[in-house]
């Protein structure tokens, strides 16, 4: 009885010690996340960005209206997100690596003319003007507003900054397609209809060699008006209309879609053509848009 006892008491001892470790873990995981906190050297903590802009050979504008960016000077311009998310992250809340004191002058810090200028605005209608230099290692000399203090920052700051206006550009994506996926396919020319199925004299794998490395080129107009269809060949009256029907290969249902193949560009060696419902024309291949005209 004694022995059983005994064992109880060293069994809720040996509890008690283990709820004290794990106490003592917690605060010392609390005190070193708040000790790391404290060490950061923040330059500047705006809330949510609804302006950025910047020159990197470009004069670059964005704003932010009701939670989606726009370029400035073109709301058409279709934007992708994620490149304006980014940096308006990064330049919401900037952490330095060092906080130069006593420094030499701006010049041999490369900001007497700096390689970046960035301005932006918060919500709140906080501005702030950042400008970047040259570089120190892997890090960048960064000053702000009236130039007072100069620090270093990672040079993951500048990541954003390099991209042109067009690398920003939100163009369409063309499907995965080959004979294995393409259901069916119907191609349209004026008043003539060809009809590829599996079932069909027409044989899917003919067309399928052209529509299975079809892609788009180059942006022509990213947002083109009705009235200009026709400079392109894309107008209801010349266009070739592609209509597809395919098995996605990620969720494999059931999906469609419409490629619009207009007349060729001057020198001949390119189709406009657009999707549907997309604004944006773009150059593609003739010789692979001949393998679909004519498989």
């Amino acid at each position: 009885m004694r022995q059983k006892k005994t064992l109880i008491i060293l069994i809720l001892v040996f509890a008690g010690l283990l709820a004290l470790y794990a106490g003592l873990r917690m605060y010392q995981k609390k005190q070193s996340a708040q000790k790391s906190s404290s060490d950061k050297l923040i330059i500047k903590d705006m809330s949510d960005l609804t302006s950025i802009s910047y020159n990197n050979g470009q004069d670059l504008s964005f704003v932010k209206r009701n939670g989606t960016w726009f370029y400035e000077k073109d709301s058409e311009f279709p934007v992708e997100q994620s490149y304006l998310t980014s940096m308006a992250s990064q330049f919401q809340k900037i952490e330095a690596v060092r906080k130069l004191k006593n420094g030499d002058s701006l010049e041999d810090y490369g900001l007497e003319h700096p390689a970046y200028t960035i301005r932006v605005k918060d919500k709140k209608g906080t501005q702030t003007t950042y400008y970047i230099g040259s570089a120190s290692g892997d890090n960048y000399y960064l000053t702000l507003d009236d130039k007072s203090t100069v620090y270093t920052v990672s040079a993951d700051l500048l990541s954003g900054l390099s991209y042109s206006l067009n690398d920003m550009m939100q163009t369409d994506t063309f499907p995965t397609l080959s004979s294995g996926n393409l259901k069916k396919v119907v191609v349209t020319s004026g008043s003539k209809v060809k009809t590829y199925t599996s079932k069909s004299k027409n044989d899917m794998d003919s067309i399928a060699g052209g529509l299975g490395v079809f892609t788009f080129g180059d942006c022509q107009n990213y947002s083109v008006k009705d009235k200009d269809l026709a400079k392109y060949g894309l107008d209801s009256e010349s266009r070739v209309t592609v209509d597809i029907t395919y098995k996605d290969t990620e969720t494999k249902k059931s999906k469609s879609l419409t490629l619009y193949i207009g007349s060729k560009d001057k020198g001949g060696e390119n189709y406009y053509v657009k999707l549907k419902d997309s604004k944006i024309v773009y150059l593609s291949d003739a010789d692979i848009v001949n393998n679909i005209l004519n498989p």
